[in-house]
């Protein structure tokens, strides 16, 4: 498959009940609040058709008491072979290496359960997986009758359908839907109201590195700060397109900064040490892409294609 046809194979998030302002967050439909998210954060490294992916959303539930779970799908080119929880503070210690790296000095410093039986309408079920708090079930879509299907996976578990034109995109292009159960801590009842969920490890083939955006048409107007890994330089020009439609601008930060992985920090390089590329000691070039209010102008909405990334070869 070409980076062009990737873009047809993209993940994205979304959390289970639509508001009234048609955001794509969800909770289960029996649930009389609503959920909503601020913020995305993700490290992406990506070389030779493999990537590995670490997500992290900071959300909010505004309801007289918060749902016993809520879900989250996930879609992605291929189903995972390796799934994972990364430590909650991976991002804050990422930021504290990463920033004095990309940012010039300055002149006097210097520096659940969501598991069913395979059943009819175009779907296909992967191995279901439980990593922290997440219980996650692949399902292939396979056709546009899996629109169909799928809707009636979400009923029989208690979550809202989808919106056939939403997910038409998704199922054309036999996208994989990871759906994921986000149950309460041990010993609660309840999930916490607000916060940022641990961050969730997906290993994965790809031919191009991608970031998970097209299928968060409703989600509202939210901030991304990804972390950019790859063996070949970042083209920047290649991915122009991409690069605009999630509202970056080259806010002076220094690009393809190479780093080396004896050079992560702890959190990060326990990580890597468990990722597909563990026994890959050479350089890396670090990007790091910070936006603000996507899906704000250039709606995601309109988009034809997902979110995708060239290196130069």
């Amino acid at each position: 498959m070409k980076c062009l046809a990737l873009a047809a194979a993209v993940a994205s998030l979304v959390l289970l009940r639509p508001l009234p302002t048609e955001t794509c967050c969800m909770v289960p439909k029996d649930y009389a609040g609503t959920i909503g998210q601020s913020a995305q954060e993700a490290v992406m490294f990506w070389n030779d058709g493999r990537e590995e992916l670490i997500l992290r959303i900071n959300y909010r539930i505004d309801g007289k008491v918060p749902p016993p779970s809520f879900a989250w799908i996930v879609t992605v080119p291929n189903e995972p072979d390796d799934y994972a929880v990364a430590d909650a503070d991976l991002f804050r210690e990422v930021f504290e290496w990463a920033q004095p790296l990309v940012e010039p000095p300055t002149k006097s410093d210097g520096k659940g359960d969501l598991q069913g039986p395979p059943q009819a309408g175009g779907l296909e079920f992967g191995k279901a997986v439980k990593v922290g708090p997440f219980d996650i079930q692949p399902v292939r879509a396979l056709g546009l009758q899996a629109l169909e299907g799928l809707n009636a996976w979400l009923e029989k578990h208690g979550f809202p359908t989808e919106d056939p034109k939403h997910m038409e995109y998704f199922v054309v292009n036999k996208f994989t839907f990871l759906c994921i159960k986000v149950t309460p801590a041990e010993g609660k009842t309840e999930v916490e109201s607000k916060g940022g969920l641990p961050p969730l490890r997906l290993s994965f083939r790809s031919d191009c590195p991608y970031y998970p955006l097209r299928f968060s048409s409703r989600q509202g107007v939210f901030d991304i700060n990804l972390y950019v890994f790859t063996k070949q330089e970042f083209d920047y020009k290649a991915s122009g397109d991409s690069l605009k439609r999630i509202n970056w601008a080259e806010g002076g930060l220094a690009t393809n900064v190479r780093v080396k992985p004896g050079d992560f920090p702890k959190l990060l390089a326990q990580e890597y040490g468990k990722s597909a590329f563990k026994d890959e000691k050479g350089e890396w070039h670090l990007n790091v892409l910070r936006t603000f209010r996507v899906n704000d102008g250039n709606t995601i909405a309109g988009w034809k294609e997902d979110i995708f990334f060239r290196t130069r070869t």
